[in-house]
């Protein structure tokens, strides 16, 4: 069965992780992406690199693409590539602030010729504002955002790059309700998916603010302003954000226990699950059995019940609680390290990874498409290109004969394997 992006015609202009991945969602779909590599590669062949030019971060976002690599600076490859964005369905692009323009390739001048375009554009910051121009990235984003994991020595990074991911999966969702617009209406638009927004989207349940009851956000900010200056540390400083959090209440009951042999997670992300829990370990806790209750002194309630609900899992083992709380209805897991997913039994069972054979590298496993359709379904049956593998066929589709790609071959502003 067809994909549901069979026909359309993509062209990247992807760095890192948010564009190349969105751009991948779409040639599972079946769309066609020829991918704009500079004549080095795009920076993530070298993430992890295995052999010359294929790194493992570029192999897990680029798979089935056409990968075209010119020298964007020669004015016949620019041409050339005006010539394939002027016939593409979408556009997509995270570069350097003011490069595109430089170009040609901004959305303005892409729109001017082919009106039904699509253009998909990935900022750090936003279009608007003091960080306008800024360069960003996923780290600097985890910083800026308060996305990142504190301690009581400091901030620590996400292990994960999950502001990028986050962005690279509301702009396939933006293209896709883009295409679904231009559909009824014939006309193709821009977007703009900035990483920030998508950082404050991964933390929805928390960044919200409610005027009746939510003055001690406020008081914590003031606070912010000052308390590094003061010498104030970050145990400090943590300690003072627990007294106003009302989320602290919820650790016993959302979060992670020993247990004898192991560890366990457990979800009472409701007061019913909560009230499950509390059943299951013999627990006296009045927040859950009495909605409404509060304690006069909310951080310290919520360490003693967390060091009682510590204490009971830790009598048994992991087996044991997984029928324990599962035969109550309570969300329960083992706690797994990612090393072990490739290979375990649920994900092999739903078909979460795929199989794929590289030309230079063999065979290798990665994340197989994340949505599961019916009657369009979604496929990776191709491994990512090898650096240039198609700048000739894409260069010929785009009107150069052989004669003038072999001179850009030749003077270095295009590229194709040896």
């Amino acid at each position: 069965m067809a994909g549901p992006f069979e026909g359309l015609r993509v062209v990247e202009f992807g760095r890192f992780i948010a564009v190349p991945y969105c751009a991948q969602l779409l040639r599972d779909g079946g769309a066609d992406v020829v991918k704009v590599e500079p004549i080095t590669g795009d920076e993530s062949r070298r993430n992890g690199q295995i052999i010359e030019g294929e790194g493992r971060q570029f192999l897990n976002k680029n798979r089935g693409k056409r990968s075209l690599a010119v020298n964007l600076s020669d004015e016949a490859v620019r041409d050339a590539v005006k010539t394939l964005v002027h016939r593409a369905d979408i556009v997509l692009a995270n570069f350097r602030p003011g490069l595109a323009e430089g170009f040609g390739l901004d959305y303005d001048s892409v729109s001017a010729v082919n009106p039904r375009v699509i253009y998909a554009q990935n900022t750090g910051y936003g279009l608007k504002g003091p960080l306008a121009n800024d360069p960003g990235i996923d780290m600097s984003l985890q910083a800026y955002s308060g996305i990142a994991q504190f301690h009581a020595d400091g901030p620590v990074p996400q292990p994960n790059p999950l502001i990028d991911y986050g962005a690279a999966l509301l702009m396939a969702w933006g293209v896709s309700t883009a295409l679904y617009h231009r559909e009824r209406s014939g006309v193709g638009q821009k977007l703009d998916i900035a990483l920030l927004q998508a950082a404050l989207v991964l933390q929805n349940n928390h960044i919200q603010h409610i005027d009746a009851v939510d003055g001690d956000r406020i008081e914590f900010v003031e606070y912010l302003k000052t308390a590094f200056a003061e010498g104030k540390t970050w145990a400090e400083v943590l300690e003072r954000r627990a007294s106003g959090n009302a989320f602290a209440m919820m650790r016993a009951y959302y979060g992670f226990h020993r247990t004898s042999d192991g560890t366990i997670a457990i979800g009472g992300g409701s007061l019913g699950i909560r009230q499950r829990i509390a059943e299951v370990l013999g627990l006296e806790d009045r927040w859950v059995t009495e909605p409404g209750w509060l304690p006069d002194d909310g951080p310290a309630h919520a360490e003693y019940v967390l060091d009682q609900v510590s204490s009971i899992i830790a009598t048994k083992t992991t087996a044991e609680w997984m029928v324990e709380l599962r035969e109550a209805g309570i969300p329960v897991s083992p706690v797994r390290m990612r090393e072990q997913l490739i290979d375990d039994e649920q994900v092999l069972a739903n078909d979460f990874v795929v199989r794929l054979e590289h030309e230079l590298l063999g065979g290798y496993t990665v994340i197989a498409p994340p949505v599961k359709f019916s009657e369009t379904p979604l496929t990776a049956n191709e491994p990512s290109p090898v650096l240039g593998k198609h700048t000739r066929e894409i260069l010929i589709e785009a009107g150069l004969d052989h004669a003038a790609i072999d001179e850009l071959i030749a003077t270095g502003s295009a590229r194709e394997p040896s």
